[in-house]
């Protein structure tokens, strides 16, 4: 009696000898089989060979990828030989949807060269002069039918200088679904003697130098930045919040300050315009009532936070403000054994009696705050401007200073919108790493670098993936990202 096949009809159809056939799940796959004889066993065995393809009831046979390229090669035209950087460039395409459609929203004519530029300046911290180059080193070179120069990137940056609306329009767009945003600024410094805002300076590192000021807001909830602004060297942080709150929209906006925004004056003007604030205190601060910080951890008021329990306490200061003290006992320790350690090596610097002194303060966090909220949303909320640190240091680090160097206004405010828009993919990187609990193992560095190296080769006239390397197969299996 003949045995019936396990497979349907147009399975059975494009079986042939020397293969087998496997199902996985709901797909048919097809590969070379042989037999040889086993001495031991005396008896034949199978040997299962290569992948050859996979039979579908739509298609039919189709052979693999690996196949075609092998096959086609033995009779390749050099002239049609090409190689093009393939990993990022899909990325963007497909993984910052939201963003793309923005910009045909409000750049119909010039999203596929923001597009490009942002791409050069994001993958290879690209000045102007070098993004022709990318461009045609890029996929994306295959997919806009548009060319590249620095002309036409330098006019580009000034269109969009000379207008701010399709700019502030965009943000708006991009954050619309977020209620909740932290603010924080940072010193740029530009040696550019044609710039209106460039003015000498207090910067971050507390010298004078000429600097802009770079305001920035950013939601905790989607690790997006949402918007920014360029404002005067000479302007202070308060009056800069207060006009881009006007600008933003965004009215449920905090500012995290760091310990040196403190003051009395400050806070007052900040209270005048409305706004929101939590701002650290200084551990010598005489806000800081240190009696309570003796039993703290001996209180039933903490709450876990990165796995660490955080004890509390709160107190009001004034009718608006609200003191609240943090201990985090395994810091407290950190900072104990870092102490001892220096008294060892440093005994003049390090001393038992300010080692005594410091004991009260090692562990603790004081945040002081307008804010009607409990104790642990407030430590949320300040922890939060961990993601404001990690935008400054891409606009700064990995995105480089080229903007420094623009010759006008308009160009600036260009360039920096450019800058803006890679940050947002830089932000997306940083969303999926810190989802999926990869930071520790993968930088976002790690991640542009690993995807740039996939690419894509054409072999007369056919575009076909090269094979990854097992790092970058790994690395995107572990995200679970697929490159087609």
């Amino acid at each position: 009696m003949e045995r019936k096949s396990p497979y349907p009809d147009w399975v059975n159809k494009h079986r042939q000898p020397g293969t087998e056939i496997r199902k996985m799940k709901d797909k048919y796959y097809v590969y070379e089989v042989s037999s040889f004889y086993d001495k031991e066993k005396k008896r034949a065995k199978k040997k299962t060979g290569k992948y050859l393809g996979v039979i579908t009831e739509g298609e039919g046979f189709k052979e693999a990828t690996s196949i075609k390229v092998s096959k086609s090669s033995l009779a390749v035209n050099a002239s049609r030989l090409s190689t093009k950087e393939y990993g990022m460039s899909a990325f963007i395409e497909q993984h910052c949807k939201k963003m793309m459609d923005g910009l045909k929203i409000h750049f119909p004519e010039q999203w596929q060269l923001i597009l490009v530029a942002l791409y050069c300046r994001l993958v290879h911290t690209s000045p102007m002069k070098n993004m022709a180059y990318y461009f045609k080193r890029s996929f994306l070179s295959e997919d806009f039918a548009i060319t590249i120069n620095a002309s036409k990137v330098s006019a580009l940056l000034k269109e969009i200088g000379k207008d701010r609306k399709p700019v502030t329009d965009y943000m708006h767009q991009q954050a619309a679904g977020d209620k909740f945003f932290l603010i924080d600024a940072t010193s740029v410094i530009s040696y550019s003697k044609n710039l209106s805002q460039v003015e000498i300076g207090l910067t971050k590192d507390k010298t004078f130098g000429p600097i802009f000021n770079l305001l920035y807001f950013y939601s905790p909830h989607s690790y997006l930045p949402a918007y920014y602004r360029i404002f005067s060297g000479n302007i202070k942080d308060v009056k800069m919040v207060s006009m881009a709150i006007q600008e933003s929209l965004y009215k449920d906006a905090i500012i995290i300050g760091d310990k040196g925004f403190y003051s009395e004056d400050n806070l007052d003007i900040l209270e005048e315009a409305g706004l929101k604030y939590i701002i650290p205190l200084k551990r010598n601060s005489d806000l800081i009532r240190r009696e309570l910080y003796e039993d703290l951890t001996k209180s039933n008021n903490h709450f876990i936070y990165d796995e660490r329990v955080i004890y509390y306490t709160s107190y009001r200061v004034t009718p608006t403000r609200t003191v609240h003290l943090f201990t985090d006992e395994l810091m407290m320790a950190n900072e104990k054994k870092d102490f001892i350690f220096r008294m060892k090596k440093h005994p003049h610097d390090y001393t038992d009696d300010k080692f005594k002194e410091h004991l009260s303060g090692f562990g603790t966090l004081s945040l002081i705050t307008n804010e009607n909220e409990k104790s642990e949303t407030v430590y949320l909320n300040y922890k939060s401007r961990a993601g404001i640190e990690i935008l400054f240091d891409g606009a700064k680090n990995i995105l480089g200073n080229d903007y420094t160097y623009m010759q006008n206004d308009e160009a600036l405010q260009g360039w920096m919108f450019i800058n803006h828009l890679a940050l947002q993919v830089h932000h997306t990187i940083y969303s999926i790493l810190k989802t999926k609990g990869l930071l520790y193992k993968y930088s976002i560095r790690d991640f542009i670098e690993y995807l740039s190296d996939v690419k894509k080769v054409r072999i007369n006239e056919q575009w076909t993936l090269e094979p990854m390397i097992a790092e970058q197969q790994k690395m995107l299996k572990e995200i679970g990202i697929h490159i087609p």
